[in-house]
């Protein structure tokens, strides 16, 4: 799957261009960490309605220091809302990181950031 270097978003194979910021998209995501294991096995542990939120629990997680990856089924460009799941923005991280990205996030909720 393509995805934008610049956004992180994860886009349907023949998309060349990102649709929401018209950068090139590439294959493979380069690591935003050096010493990030490139074979670690991503980890669901979030679903967001949109860009805003899951955008706000990225920066949350990394200023935890756990690298997260935005995905979507959709550019937001065309459908910026969420329909019975078409649109959401899933957050991934490493299955090593899961348990406890899983945690600030509901702490997080729970403090109502």
């Amino acid at each position: 799957m393509p995805y934008c270097v610049e956004c992180g978003g994860e886009y349907e194979p023949g998309v060349d261009r990102c649709p929401d910021c018209d950068s090139q998209l590439v294959e493979t995501m380069p690591p935003e960490n050096p010493d990030a294991d490139p074979d670690a096995t991503l980890v669901e542990v979030y679903s967001s309605p949109g860009d805003t939120e899951a955008l706000i629990i990225k920066g949350l997680l990394e200023s935890e220091g756990i690298i997260c990856s935005l995905s979507s089924d959709v550019p937001h460009s065309v459908v910026p809302i969420e329909i019975d799941g078409l649109g959401a923005v899933r957050i991934s991280v490493s299955d090593a990181d899961a348990e406890r990205a899983v945690e600030i996030i509901s702490r997080s909720q729970k403090e109502g950031n």
